[in-house]
This record gives structure tokens, sequence and C-alpha cells, in this order.
């Protein structure tokens, strides 16, 4: 274990994972699904070394911090010399942007930033534009040493519904046209279930993968997702849907809950019956599970950072915003550069990519 003493709070690896959700779920800025014990199992399980921090004082957990390992992503490594990043997605978690163990927190993370020979420290904390204390936590990540990046690792923007509404009248907020096509695929017999089984798991990822294939996104493998649904959905914490149609699955989605929070992962339809309104009724569903579940919100995920017709993702926004609800942007990226020339280089590297995908 490591243990490091603060001059006002001590920090240590935690191991636990009820102690460690628990913290998490127990804050105002309550903790993120990418920051659970069970994401950092995932990390774990695609090769990342992880490290799971906690700020102590009187033996409480009063921050969290869930780093991860990985290698910078140049074209060219240089021989004899490992280079890597540190990273921490939607977090780290705590109270306030003063609080002595956000301080304590990034010390840890320095030390372990040597030992793996890491060319930055990069977060992109849990805190978004609704938090009037935005420009507080910027400026304490700027008193700490890190400097704003432009360019998020992971996108800034989501769409999120409230889901505190009962069901009748969420519905009624939908879009007409959504309203439509949800009663139209009822008609025409289209039904929702639960995955059961691991032939129902085999169809869920089967229609991932056409929808990979055909809308070219990244897909990891089978076995990562079957990953997820032991960590999460055996648990009661998620849920695998397929949508059918006189015994053919064509759309399937995949959601997972965290407090009150409820996060739409994974989605995939097929390439037949194109005429059914497949996607609508199966999203109406996933609301239903999430409210069945205690949740408050649904956070949609992505949506373009800058909302106009030309960004790339806006028929996606446009078919999110149909639901009802609202646009919540995360602070952006902080780094705490090491190395400057290797950062330099990545920076420029990324910028390069980046125009030429758009």
């Amino acid at each position: 274990m490591l243990n490091i003493l603060h001059p006002v709070t001590e920090i240590c690896i935690v191991t636990d994972s009820e102690q460690w959700n628990e913290f998490l779920l127990s804050q105002r800025h309550a903790g993120h699904v990418l920051q659970s014990y069970e994401w950092g199992e995932l990390n774990c399980y695609l090769g990342r070394p992880i490290y799971r921090l906690a700020a102590l004082e009187g033996g409480r957990i009063v921050g969290a911090m869930l780093l991860s390992v990985r290698p910078v992503p140049l074209p060219r490594q240089i021989p004899g010399l490992p280079l890597n990043w540190l990273y921490c997605l939607r977090g780290p978690t705590v109270e306030q942007p003063n609080a002595p163990a956000l301080a304590a927190l990034i010390d840890a993370a320095h030390d372990i930033a040597r030992q793996e020979h890491a060319v930055l420290l990069r977060l992109e904390p849990n805190i978004a534009d609704d938090d009037p204390d935005m420009d507080a936590w910027i400026a304490s990540y700027h008193a700490l040493g890190f400097q704003t990046n432009p360019y998020a690792t992971h996108p800034r923007r989501s769409w999120v519904l409230d889901l505190r509404p009962d069901l009748e009248q969420l519905f009624a907020n939908f879009r007409k046209a959504w309203r439509r096509n949800i009663r139209m695929a009822e008609r025409m017999g289209v039904t929702v279930r639960e995955a059961q089984s691991d032939a129902d798991f085999d169809l869920y990822y089967d229609l991932l993968k056409i929808t990979s294939e055909r809308d070219h996104f990244f897909l990891h493998r089978k076995e990562y997702h079957r990953e997820i649904v032991r960590q999460f959905v055996c648990q009661g914490n998620a849920a695998l849907f397929l949508a059918e149609h006189e015994g053919e699955a064509i759309a399937t989605k995949l959601v997972i809950r965290f407090g009150d929070w409820c996060w739409d992962m994974f989605a995939g339809t097929s390439n037949s019956k194109s005429d059914l309104p497949k996607a609508h009724i199966l999203q109406y569903h996933s609301f239903q599970w999430a409210k069945s579940h205690g949740c408050s919100y649904f956070d949609f995920r992505t949506i373009p950072e800058v909302l106009e017709p030309s960004e790339p993702m806006w028929g996606v926004y446009h078919y999110k915003k149909g639901f009802g609800g609202f646009s919540r942007l995360h602070m952006p990226t902080q780094d705490y550069i090491y190395r400057p020339l290797i950062y330099s280089a990545w920076r420029t590297f990324v910028k390069v990519h980046r125009a030429l995908s758009r």
C-alpha cells in the first residue's frame, strides 16, 4: 500500500470497492461512473495500470482520484525510454475547489508520475457549467501548476435528461415525431426486453459490430464488453436491452447507473427493417429502467462541443435533443506538464491529426 504523509492529509491506495464507491456517491459533486471502482477494473482489463488514490483526514476519505497510466501516442517511440501519461477522467473528487485534499492528491500523483516516466498528468474533472464555482475550480488547478488544454481527450459536452418528472410528463416533453415513432413501433409489434443469456449477449455484440462497420466507429473486442456485463449488469447496476420484431433482434442498448445518474453507454441497430423506428422505443425503455432504479438524471453522453450544424455528430445531437433535456459542458482539460519538449511534439501531432480528420 502506498502511504504518503501530506502536511494536512494522508494519501493511501484504496482496495475496498465499497469504501471507494460510497465516498464518491456521498459527494455534492457526485462521483462519476468513470471514476467508479468498477471502471478502474475495466482499465486493468485493458492492461492499463491504475492507482486509486484517497485523501484521508482522521481516517475518513475526503478526496479520491482514479488514475490510469497510458503510453504516449507518438508516431515514433524513443528507444530505451518508455514514455507514459497519467489520466484522471471525471476526477478527482473533492468537496471544494480550495480543499486541502486536492493539493494532497496532486502531490501524490506527481510522485507516481516520476515512477511511471510520465510526460504529463491530465485531469478532466466532473465539474460542469451547471456549477456556479466552475471558474474557482479552474483557478485552483492553475494555482497548482496546471494549464488549460483546449483539446479534450474525452468529449466535454453531453446531453442530459432530468428524469424526476413522472413518465407521462416525460413522454409529453418528447418531440411530437419522437412520440409518434414510439407509438408506431408498438403498433408494428416491436418489443423490448432485458438480455438474460449468453445468446442474448451474442446478439447485443453482433448488433454493435454491424453498427461499428456501418458508421465507422471503434469497437472494443467482445471479451471487454463481457467484462462490462460482469462488473455492472451482474451487480444490478446496468441493463442490456434488446428490441425485437417478429423474432429478430433489430436494436440494442447498454445503460449503466451509478448513484442517481444513468449513462447511455453503447447502442447498435441492424441493417434490416429500416422502416421500423426502433431506436426511439429502445431509448424510452431505458428511461423507464433508470427511473425504476432510482435515477434522477439520464446522460446521453457526447454531443458536439460547438453546437453548430456544421459540426460532426450534429445529427446525433438532434436525435438526443428530441427527448427533452439540457446541454452540460464540462470544464476544460487541465494538463500538468513534466516534459515540455515531448509534450509540445505530442500537441502538434494531435492538432495535425484533428485537422486531417475533419
